[in-house]
């Protein structure tokens, strides 16, 4: 899967999640929808959410509560770049209006998905890989030490349905797991114990494990937090592009 069709699998989905065409993430502009839970979404995607803000540059799509459309466009009209729809005044507005039906913004997360042909990266020296499926990742759980990248326990909903990690002797130093969000579209996520990071381990791990997703015919992507640059780099460092960023309600 080359980068042009990585990103028709993502807009094809995200377009289904918010009633829209495809083309309105590649055409610059506002796109607003009513809010809905959609059939088929992504398992992270809340059945009542009354904000789903996605933008792709200055095309943004939002599908929103008919309380907060004339918002929407009222913020999209006093912003210079629909990209500011994302920035603090702006989601300060969306979060005092939500606040008086009992609702807050979730977050801000930016995803990636590959830009080409992803990177192969070693594993540092004295390291070992072990690889775990559906069924032998449910070791981990009940799951503290791992959040961002395996669930807390078992989801037949979102299943963790591969993982990979890095041993130093018989410690586990580092997982990368990947939960099927969507039959075809797995997010990776990455956490390295906190002695072992700056080693390159969450690279090579989340390398490894999305290669691995690629040749099981399925699309890997990645969700990090607006701030989280370390794990941004990560991303970039194993061949992901800047995709989508996105926040809800």
């Amino acid at each position: 899967m080359n980068k042009s069709q990585a990103f028709e699998t993502a807009y094809r989905q995200l377009a289904l999640e918010l009633g829209c065409a495809p083309e309105a993430f590649t055409q610059p502009g506002l796109t607003l929808t009513p809010a809905a839970f959609r059939p088929g979404a992504r398992a992270t995607i809340r059945k009542d959410s009354m904000l789903l803000m996605v933008g792709t540059g200055n095309s943004i799509v939002v599908s929103a509560d008919n309380r907060l459309g004339a918002l929407v466009e009222e913020l999209a009209g006093k912003v210079n770049g629909l990209h500011r729809l994302f920035e603090f005044p702006a989601l300060k507005a969306l979060d005092a209006r939500l606040r008086e039906y009992g609702r807050e913004l979730w977050g801000t997360e930016h995803f990636f998905l590959p830009g080409g042909p992803l990177r192969k990266v070693p594993l540092p020296e004295g390291f070992r890989y072990q690889w775990f499926d559906e069924k032998s990742v449910q070791e981990f759980y009940p799951n503290e030490r791992f959040p961002m990248a395996l669930a807390e326990k078992y989801s037949p909903d979102r299943p963790d349905v591969i993982a990979l990690a890095a041993l130093d002797g018989r410690t586990i130093a580092g997982v990368a797991g990947a939960s099927a969000d969507t039959e075809i579209m797995w997010q990776v996520g990455i956490d390295v114990v906190e002695e072992y990071r700056g080693k390159g381990l969450g690279t090579a791990l989340v390398s490894a494990l999305s290669r691995k997703i690629v040749s099981q015919g399925r699309l890997p992507f990645y969700g990090t937090a607006a701030g989280n640059l370390a794990s941004q780099r990560i991303a970039v460092g194993c061949g992901f592009v800047p995709a989508w960023i996105e926040t809800d309600a």
